[in-house]
């Protein structure tokens, strides 16, 4: 793949989610190639100059595609306002002693977020103590989270990640997932969690090889805690209990949960190689 065939990949992977990007991002999460900042922006020059991208206040996207730039500062501010309320959400678990960190996914992380959308956190819990400490963080959570067929979910939190500290390695590995962590913001932490759960999915560097830890001045680390706040084998069983009739796309482990309303991974990978074949 050539620097100017990645960049326009770079572009039409964020295109589905209607995201322009500037070029300091198309170098971070420019796909599958290695190549200086310096060379991204000399090859954006060109591609702008044979109109094959648009750009505007110094945001590029696919030719044809210049609405979504606009599109990207109205987001930007709804997506202000959801981020306090996200760390609210967050603010709330730190009297959890089992939850090890809470982090901003999907659209939000990325300042993307729609008026109506709601809030995407991820949880990571201490050792084994999975369902304990997701039982608590639902009960806490309860008056603002999204509840199941809910047909209202501006500014809910929806809680779709929970991962254990002794397993935080995404297996499902592709460019979405690679997408997925490298995007996630973390508000506050426990310990290095933050950092060991990067460690932990270095492969992402094999879509994303540009990519590097941001890590933000603004991530509050707390002391790490060793304390069990309930029977692990009887969170596990209540709440498998309620889930039963509901489990669709899910995966349910005993380290890791993936709580998705629909199978978004699958629909973007398609919508991608979609735009690739446009693209040739």
């Amino acid at each position: 793949m050539t620097t100017s065939e990645s960049i326009l990949a770079t572009l039409a992977y964020h295109d589905i989610f209607d995201y322009p990007l500037t070029p300091e991002e198309i170098w971070l999460y420019q796909i599958e190639k290695t190549t200086s900042l310096k060379a991204v922006k000399k090859e954006l020059w060109l591609l702008a100059k044979f109109k094959k991208v648009q750009n505007q206040h110094n945001l590029y996207s696919l030719k044809s595609r210049g609405a979504i730039i606009k599109m990207r500062l109205r987001r930007e501010k709804y997506s202000k306002l959801k981020l306090k309320k996200a760390k609210f959400y967050a603010n709330i678990l730190k009297s959890i002693p089992t939850v090890s960190m809470v982090g901003i996914t999907g659209a939000l992380a990325m300042q993307n977020s729609d008026q109506k959308d709601d809030i995407d956190l991820l949880v990571v819990t201490s050792k084994n103590s999975l369902w304990s400490t997701r039982l608590f963080v639902n009960i806490l959570l309860y008056p603002y989270r999204r509840k199941p067929d809910q047909p209202h979910t501006n500014n809910k939190a929806c809680l779709n990640i929970f991962l254990t500290q002794n397993n935080l390695k995404v297996t499902t590995q592709n460019l979405y997932t690679a997408h997925e962590i490298a995007q996630t913001k973390p508000i506050w932490q426990r310990g290095n969690t933050y950092a060991s759960f990067i460690k932990a999915n270095s492969w992402v560097k094999k879509y994303l090889p540009n990519w590097q830890l941001q890590m933000g001045d603004s991530l509050k680390t707390y002391q790490q805690t060793e304390f069990k706040i309930f029977p692990e084998k009887i969170a596990k069983k209540l709440q498998l209990s309620y889930m039963k009739k509901r489990i669709t796309t899910e995966k349910i482990g005993d380290n890791q949960l993936f709580f998705h309303p629909a199978d978004t991974e699958s629909w973007v990978l398609q919508e991608y190689q979609k735009r690739l074949k446009k693209l040739r």
